[in-house]
């Protein structure tokens, strides 16, 4: 791994500790951090459907990570439009 990389790699590692460490009970109740929870899985199924494919799976499943994956990022669009300071 080149010097770059890593540093982006180490950059990304602090970046999503720093993210879980401040989630507290109120999240639970807020619609944009439950979009924001569903963005992430999308793109977690997106990176197992990518495996998927490189292990020999039919590119389909990509094609549904992709879509699951815009649908995420509208909900959390209209989230954010229904709820734009957050659950208060």
């Amino acid at each position: 791994m080149d010097d770059g990389l890593r540093a982006l790699a180490q950059r990304f590692d602090f970046e999503v500790k720093d993210a879980k460490r401040y989630f507290g009970q109120w999240d639970m109740c807020d619609p944009v951090v439950w979009a924001t929870l569903r963005v992430v899985q999308a793109q977690n199924d997106f990176a197992h459907a990518i495996d998927q494919v490189v292990d020999g799976a039919n590119e389909r499943v990509v094609e549904a990570a992709i879509k699951e994956r815009h649908e995420a990022i509208a909900a959390l669009q209209e989230a954010l439009e229904r709820e734009p300071r957050g659950f208060q």
